[in-house]
């Protein structure tokens, strides 16, 4: 793949770049916050994992070279050809993690089949659902809301950043807030009994043929297509994302060349490097 991607193969928070990072040609396209997004640039461009922080000509260079293939072939590249470059990058990448996130489906439907007799009954689905729950019921009163939140330690509050993001995830929160945004329907609270009434409908969605037990096909299969479903959300968010880019970097011109790559890659450098002393650092808050 032409781009870095420090992901992990376990399911991730990331569902797709948000409405209010897809227009923004300066951010990196996915829903995470600020700091994520930062540390994002330096874990990426500097292409190691322990990475605190990078140079501007190290992040220039980094940024614009996975481009090389586009202007070799290309002097002058259009806006459909960069469009169509990037999303060449994007199929390959959905298409590694489907296959490896189809395999995890599998790996958790043993997990979750306690018993090893090839199905999922409503407890076990419903006991991994409390389980999951408590994660997050930091002062285990039945409630998951901003009194949790207050009580996560700062390493499970940055356990969403950019090393756990792919391009395409299923949502799975990882932190306080992150769970209340994907169960509480706008509320400010999730409660035990509303997240396991949601878990329930779901595993009588998931059970096709009525019997009140899960088997593996039918598992994975409703895992499957929910990950076809948000691929292409996040496959129209990421065209976006893209034409935007190209947008931004163009600067009203119809097509391209390296030099102006490299000075939106300056730009760009400018925008993150807040406190302007020519180096991104890690960003813990």
């Amino acid at each position: 793949m032409k781009k870095i991607l420090l992901c992990s193969i376990a399911m991730s928070s990331m569902v797709f770049a948000a409405n209010d990072t897809t227009v923004n040609p300066y951010f990196t396209g996915f829903q995470e916050s600020t700091a994520a997004m930062q540390n994002r640039w330096i874990k990426e461009l500097s292409g190691q994992a322990d990475a605190t922080s990078i140079k501007k000509d190290v992040f220039v260079r980094q940024f614009i070279a996975p481009y090389d293939a586009l202007f070799n072939k290309h002097a002058e590249v259009t806006q459909a050809e960069f469009i169509a470059f990037e999303m060449h990058d994007f199929d390959q990448t959905v298409q590694a993690y489907e296959d490896a996130s189809i395999q995890q489906a599998h790996v958790r439907f043993g997990v979750l089949n306690k018993n090893k007799d090839s199905y999922i009954s409503l407890k076990e689905f419903q006991d991994i659902g409390v389980q999951a729950f408590e994660k997050f019921d930091k002062n285990s009163d039945g409630i998951v809301n901003a009194s949790d939140a207050a009580l996560e330690d700062h390493k499970e509050r940055l356990h969403g950043g950019a090393m756990f993001k792919s391009k395409v995830a299923m949502p799975v929160a990882t932190d306080v807030k992150a769970f209340i945004a994907q169960h509480g329907q706008g509320q400010s609270e999730v409660t035990l009994a509303h997240y396991l009434t949601e878990r329930e409908q779901l595993f009588i969605q998931t059970d096709a043929n009525r019997d009140w037990v899960l088997s593996e096909d039918e598992y994975v299969n409703e895992f499957r297509l929910r990950y076809h479903e948000n691929k292409e959300q996040a496959k129209s968010a990421w065209f976006d994302f893209y034409n935007a880019r190209f947008i931004a970097i163009a600067q009203g011109k119809s097509t391209i060349r390296r030099k102006d790559l490299t000075h939106f890659a300056n730009q760009l450098f400018v925008y993150w490097d807040k406190n302007k002393n020519g180096r991104l650092e890690i960003n813990e808050s």
